[in-house]
C-alpha cells in the first residue's frame, strides 16, 4: 500500500506494532516491573495474546472483510468442514461425478475431501458455533499465539516467553495468510505448542494433565 501512495489498516497495524516494540526498548526500565508481573500470570497472559490477536483482525473488517475461499486448498478444506459440521466423514458419490472432479477432492468411492480431520475440525467448529467456517479460523490462530507463551513457559523465563508470545502474535496474526485464507496452519502450529510445552513439563514432574496435553 506504501508503494501505490495509500496508507492502509494493515499498515497502520504494522506500524502501531513497531511503535510498540520500539517503546519497549526504550522504555524498558520502568515497563519491565509491570511486565514481569503480568507474565507471572500465566491465565492473563494466555487470554491477552488471544484476545489482541483476534481483537486486530477484527477491527480491520470494514476494510478487509472475512476473506473469499481461493484456490483448490481453500475449497477442499470448507468441503472437509461442511462435512465434519453434519456430523458425518464422507458424501455419497454424486450420479455425474465425472463432470465435476477436482483436486484434493475424491469422488469414489465416497465425495469427500482428502485433506486430514484438524483444520476442517476447526472450520466445522467455526460453521457450527458461529455460522461461518473463518471463525474457526480466527479462534485458532488466536489460540496459537496463547500457547506460543504457554509453551515457552516449560524452556524460558517468564518474560521471554511473553515476548515469544508477542512475536507470535505479530508473525502469524492478523495480517499473515494462516489468518486470511481457509487452509491454515495454526492448527497443526498449535499442536507442535502442546507437544513442545508437555515434554519438558513431564520430564519435571509426572503429571497426567502434561501426559494428556502431549
Amino acid at each position: 500500500m506504501f508503494l501505490s501512495g495509500r496508507f492502509g489498516p494493515t499498515d497502520l497495524i504494522e506500524l502501531t506494532l513497531a511503535a510498540i516494540l520500539v517503546s519497549l526498548v526504550l522504555l524498558r526500565a520502568r515497563i519491565e516491573p509491570a511486565a514481569r508481573k503480568l507474565a507471572g500470570s500465566t491465565g492473563w497472559c494466555m487470554v491477552a495474546l488471544a484476545g489482541v490477536s483476534a481483537g486486530l483482525r477484527l477491527v480491520l473488517l470494514p476494510r478487509c472483510p472475512v476473506p473469499l475461499p481461493s484456490g483448490s486448498d481453500d475449497f477442499g478444506y470448507l468441503l472437509l468442514a461442511d462435512t465434519l459440521a453434519h456430523f458425518r466423514l464422507a458424501n455419497p458419490p454424486h450420479p455425474l461425478h465425472r463432470f465435476f472432479e477436482t483436486i484434493f477432492v475424491l469422488q469414489q468411492p465416497a465425495y469427500a475431501s482428502i485433506f486430514p480431520l484438524g483444520q476442517g475440525l476447526a472450520l466445522a467448529f467455526g460453521q457450527l458455533l458461529f455460522g461461518h467456517p473463518w471463525a474457526g479460523v480466527l479462534l485458532s490462530v488466536s489460540l496459537l499465539g496463547a500457547l506460543c507463551y504457554w509453551m515457552l513457559l516449560a524452556w524460558t523465563t517468564q518474560l521471554w516467553a511473553l515476548t515469544g508470545g508477542i512475536l507470535a502474535v505479530i508473525q502469524f496474526g492478523p495480517l499473515n495468510q494462516w489468518t486470511n485464507s481457509y487452509w491454515g496452519g495454526a492448527v497443526t502450529a498449535c499442536a507442535g505448542c502442546l507437544v513442545f510445552g508437555s515434554l519438558p513439563r513431564l520430564r519435571e514432574r509426572w503429571l497426567s494433565r502434561d501426559a494428556a496435553l502431549l
